[in-house]
């Protein structure tokens, strides 16, 4: 899953290259770039820190209908974490298999492997696995926390406004570190879905801690992501992020 390649139509013209950040981490790189699952091109955003960073990666997984672009609160998301010293690939999962609202097991499995062959690809370029986080909102957690705690390499996986209703989680293969984080007037995945989803994960086993955007509906505000920033920044720094971990 080496190739790499322009991105088309998804990005901007102005990730030709390497661009340079604006605002919140002036460091910070991203470029255009594609990884192969299964077979498919899969479209993705680079994000780089300044020098070596944390040497841990992030791979976030966008919510319904996402898209991904050099600008907007998810792009402003990625930048914040490879601010923080990660970094971090942002596919395009739906390349994979487009998304037609049914979702069969299918779909979602298609989709969940996306998220294992991007925390792969951060591996085969030398990320130990330990370093290695998943990140989702919305139709996204589902993919990256199931993904996370299914075959993928991933240590820890934090999923944003997500819930039973996304869709039926599996029994965890894995038991890794788990934030959820809920938007605390959510109208869209409701309060008891998201309490669902943890009694499910603490029922098998799997560590989960829950964090609460107080006021947040599903569509965040921006002084809300900066909020959902500062909390799963605190969460992978004990973890993926933390500067002295072993990675030998």
């Amino acid at each position: 899953m080496d190739r790499r390649s322009l991105l088309a139509g998804a990005v901007a013209t102005g990730l030709a290259g390497t661009a340079r950040a604006q605002e919140a981490a002036p460091a910070v790189a991203y470029e255009g770039m594609t990884f192969d699952s299964h077979g498919k091109t899969i479209r993705a955003i680079h994000y780089r820190p300044a020098g070596e960073g944390r040497r841990a990666a992030i791979v976030m997984m966008h919510g319904s209908g996402g898209r991904i672009r050099n600008a907007g609160p998810w792009h402003e998301l990625a930048m914040r974490f490879a601010g923080d010293g990660y970094q971090v690939l942002t596919p395009l999962y739906t390349d994979a298999y487009p998304d037609d609202g049914v979702r069969p097991e299918r779909m979602m499995e298609a989709w969940r492997d996306v998220g294992e062959h991007a925390v792969d690809w951060f591996i085969g370029r030398g990320v130990d696995r330990r370093r290695t986080g998943m990140f989702g909102y919305s139709l996204g957690s589902y993919v990256a926390v199931d993904g996370a705690l299914g075959n993928s390499r991933a240590a820890a996986a934090i999923g944003l406004a997500g819930g039973v209703d996304v869709y039926t989680p599996r029994v965890p293969r894995r038991r890794i570190p788990v934030l959820v984080i809920r938007a605390g007037n959510d109208t869209h995945v409701l309060p008891r879905n998201t309490a669902a989803w943890v009694d499910f994960l603490r029922d098998h086993d799997v560590n989960v801690r829950v964090e609460v955007i107080a006021g947040a509906g599903h569509l965040l505000r921006p002084p809300e992501w900066a909020e959902v920033f500062d909390r799963s920044a605190e969460f992978y720094s004990g973890n993926i992020g933390r500067i002295d971990q072993d990675t030998a």
